[in-house]
């Protein structure tokens, strides 16, 4: 897996995380304890750092970029970002989940147990407020989550977290 450096910013990565081979990971990145990056995923801390939670799953083909120096991308803990989502720059509380194909521009906040619909658009700056589904171009609120909902997501996350614990040991087949 490429792990680069961006001047003088390394990767730190947590002895417990999955990180597959075919990821990327640059820069100013920390991603925490069970934590799963799957193929294809890049993660760029290039002027500003990424954070990742720990126990959250970051699919395949997950775009994470922090490329102004005032505006870091947050993952909190517990989340599932879902493939082929793109996110610059923003703030995703704990046991959120993002659905595949998603958009989320600089400056966004998705609040704790957010749960955003594949393929939504979420412009700069918009705030998403905790335990709210969102869904659309741009996103906007469809209703509450109730606390079931919102613990059913963050159980999604320890399963998933779960299952890569096992798979850390991975060998590529030659």
């Amino acid at each position: 897996m490429p792990v680069l450096p961006f001047g003088d910013k390394n990767p730190s990565i947590s002895s417990t995380a999955f990180v597959s081979p075919q990821a990327t990971i640059v820069g100013d990145v920390e991603i925490g304890e069970k934590a799963s990056i799957w193929p294809g995923a890049v993660i760029r801390g290039d002027y500003a750092s990424v954070r990742i939670g720990e126990q959250t799953c970051i699919q395949d083909s997950v775009v994470i970029h922090a490329h102004e120096e005032d505006n870091a991308a947050i993952i909190g803990g517990k989340t599932v970002i879902g493939s082929a989502s793109v996110l610059h720059g923003v703030y995703v509380g704990d046991s959120a989940n993002i659905g595949e194909g998603c958009v989320v521009f600089d400056g966004a906040t998705l609040g704790e147990g957010v749960l955003l619909t594949p393929g939504s658009i979420v412009p700069a700056n918009v705030v998403i407020p905790p335990r709210s589904l969102n869904s659309g171009a741009p996103a906007s609120q469809v209703r509450e989550l109730s606390r079931e909902e919102v613990e059913k997501q963050t159980y999604r996350a320890e399963i998933v977290a779960q299952v890569f614990q096992k798979l850390r040991n991975w060998q590529l087949v030659t």
